[in-house]
């Protein structure tokens, strides 16, 4: 209850309706300001988070949730090796809440969680909105609370679907939808390129065909490959469309997106691109997800995302994300087609001991489940 102690408790299935209104009321502020609703089921998008996974809660005055908190273990690659570590995401406070402990407790419970599930020396991280002020100053690990280390950026690539893209004349590549039986060579290719980066999970064929079919609104089909003129697989990511799970509403737009907003709509009806809604209207995007190419050639990449965006554009959604580290030479893939960055910071939390040392490698996370 926030009166007296605050004290945070593990969620039930009791509390959906509550932490779907909690999300709502916690609007993801950026360049664009974007409510989420993860009605009917919020817990939906936790369950592929790990391979287990908890939810923590205050609760109000009227014993409902008021801030809520979550924690996954998952098996990751760390310096090309794979481990098992602590995702930790969710952190909401409602407005009216907010400055009386109730992120404090939350905090809390997650690094006493994290510990309870493997040990004082469990790697635990996280994502941050990259300028979260209030995130920023918790990080320093004041009051008893753990100290998270920022250790990489990612940015989410925000493609514009206008009209239709150029494809690679070169042959390097064909694209195609990708099948059931093509998944052991998927996995393969993803265990070869996912270990070149951080925070990476670790992916057979049996763990990504129950992923994907566990993901609602997410298909085998949803996926591109790109092979080489010989047959071999050189890449492939997935297209969500996220709508059963968590669906976007504006809640504004800043000075340099509502200018964005303005050209967009103009061009849009000559290009036949759906246009941006105004604040308190709903966003239908896509986002690619188990995004694997190889880092030494983007032009793999480039294709796969040009032919996902000549596939959706004109079919009712404004964008496609597409989430990278900085760092990561992949981006390469991307130029020319108009993106509109949001920067997310990767933090490592230290729990009882130090975390480990980090190469240069860059981070990879699904930015759809952040």
């Amino acid at each position: 209850m926030v009166q007296g102690a605050v004290i945070a408790r593990v969620a039930a299935p009791a509390d959906n309706d509550a932490l779907v209104e909690l999300s709502v009321a916690c609007p993801m502020e950026g360049d664009i300001g974007l409510a989420i609703d993860r009605a009917p089921d919020f817990f939906a998008m936790n369950r592929l988070e790990g391979t287990s996974w908890q939810v923590g809660v205050v609760d109000g005055p009227d014993a409902r949730p008021v801030g809520c908190i979550a924690v996954a273990d998952r098996d990751i690659y760390v310096n090309g090796h794979p481990r098992p570590a602590m995702y930790i995401s969710d952190l909401r406070v409602h407005p009216a809440h907010r400055g009386r402990g109730v992120a404090h407790a939350l905090i809390v419970w997650a690094r006493d969680a994290c510990i309870a599930a493997q040990g004082p020396q469990a790697l635990a991280f996280l994502t941050v909105l990259a300028g979260n002020r209030s995130m920023a100053r918790l990080m320093q690990g004041r009051r008893g609370l753990p100290v998270m280390t920022r250790v990489a950026t990612l940015r989410s690539h925000t493609i514009p679907l206008l009209w239709r893209r150029g494809l690679p004349a070169d042959g390097a590549v064909t694209v195609a939808a990708a099948l059931p039986d093509h998944l052991p060579e998927m996995a393969a290719l993803w265990a070869r390129l996912a270990s070149r980066r951080q925070f990476a999970p670790v992916h057979d064929s049996a763990s990504m065909a129950a992923w994907i079919e566990d993901a609602p609104g997410l298909d085998v089909s949803d996926y591109l490959v790109a092979r080489r003129p010989g047959g071999a697989l050189a890449g492939f990511l997935g297209i969500w469309d996220q709508s059963a799970v968590k669906r976007l509403r504006v809640t504004g737009y800043s000075r340099r997106l509502g200018a964005v907003r303005v050209a967009f709509n103009a061009l849009g009806p000559a290009v036949g691109a759906t246009p941006l809604p105004p604040p308190g209207g709903a966003l239908r995007n896509l986002t690619a997800v188990q995004v694997c190419a190889p880092p030494d050639d983007p032009t793999v990449l480039r294709a796969l995302v040009r032919h996902a965006h000549n596939a959706h554009r004109a079919r009712g959604f404004s964008f496609l994300n597409v989430g990278l580290d900085v760092t990561d030479p992949l981006a390469a893939g991307l130029t020319g087609l108009l993106a509109q960055p949001t920067d997310v910071w990767v933090a490592v939390v230290t729990l009882a001991e130090t975390p480990p040392l980090l190469d240069g490698r860059p981070s990879y996370l699904e930015l759809a489940l952040a």
